[in-house]
């Protein structure tokens, strides 16, 4: 952060809702590290839906590319190729209204040579938008934590929206007031 800067870093978070699923992008939280992160990220995500698993990344290693950018630019030109190749984890959103969701991984040296790959290996899957992230740059929940993180959310009455007698709660109003529906 700058000395201008009041913002915490954002960090992209993941959730996987089964052992069988891919990790799809739920949204963005702020942090102060990778740590609170994931608590916000469980906080803030999972208050409803099933969840095994989240990964959380801070938004500046995301690297991307949208199907308009590769029609008019092409591929990115990759300008180191002589590093390692390390693995890559890549996300596809394949339509404007749906999530990133995880397609697989990928070794690169470099991240445009990832998108380079990413469109190749899985481009013929319709995407829209492909990001490109560093396995390294992932922090990753536990699996031995689940438990403790995940299971006190299923028995909280707020997930269920019959908790919330709305519908009762506005007929008996408007009765109250004479209100015909």
């Amino acid at each position: 952060m700058t000395s201008g800067d009041t913002q915490w870093p954002r960090y992209q978070v993941f959730h996987q809702e089964g052992p069988d699923r891919p990790h799809v992008n739920s949204g963005s939280v702020h942090a102060t590290d990778e740590e609170m992160a994931l608590q916000n990220a469980r906080d803030v995500f999972v208050r409803r839906p099933d969840c095994v698993s989240l990964w959380a990344v801070l938004a500046t290693d995301i690297h991307s590319l949208t199907a308009e950018e590769l029609e008019r630019e092409g591929l990115p030109e990759s300008k180191n190729e002589d590093g390692d190749a390390q693995t890559y984890q890549v996300f596809l959103k394949k339509t404007h209204s749906g999530s990133h969701g995880h397609v697989g991984a990928i070794q690169a040296t470099s991240p445009a040579a990832a998108l380079a790959a990413a469109v190749a290996n899985y481009g013929s899957q319709g995407g829209i938008v492909w990001w490109v992230v560093s396995d390294t740059s992932i922090v990753r929940t536990d699996p031995g934590e689940i438990d403790s993180l995940f299971q006190s959310a299923m028995s909280k009455p707020y997930r269920s929206q019959s908790f919330y007698h709305t519908v009762t709660l506005m007929r008996r109003l408007r009765e109250k007031k004479g209100i015909r529906e």
